[in-house]
C-alpha cells in the first residue's frame, strides 16, 4: 500500500481551519484540547500546521461543532478537510 504524506501547505491550511472552527465555537485552546483528549501544546502545533491531527481529533471536532450552540450542525466536512465552500452550511446563515 502506498502511503501519501500530507504537505506542509495542507497541514498549515488544515490547522488554520481547525483554529477558525474553535474560535467560532468560542472555545479556548485548552478547552478544545481537553475535549479532543490531547495537550494544549499539541493542539497549538496542529493549529500552526506543524503536526497532523488524528482521525479521532477531526471526528471529535466535528461532533463538538454539531453540539455547539453557536454553530450547531453548520460546520461542513468539505470545508474542514478540504477548504471547499464556506465554513458553514447555509442553515446557519438563514
Amino acid at each position: 500500500m502506498r502511503v501519501r504524506r500530507l504537505t506542509k501547505s495542507y497541514l498549515s491550511e488544515l490547522g488554520h481551519r481547525i483554529r477558525l472552527a474553535r474560535t467560532h465555537m468560542r472555545l479556548e485552546q485548552k478547552d478544545l484540547a481537553a475535549a479532543i483528549k490531547t495537550s494544549q501544546s499539541q493542539l497549538s502545533r496542529i493549529e500552526a500546521g506543524l503536526t497532523a491531527p488524528t482521525l479521532y481529533h477531526l471526528l471529535t471536532i466535528k461532533e463538538l461543532s454539531d453540539q455547539n450552540e453557536n454553530i450547531s450542525g453548520s460546520l461542513s466536512w468539505s470545508w474542514l478537510l478540504e477548504g471547499k465552500g464556506d465554513i458553514f452550511t447555509t442553515s446557519l446563515l438563514d
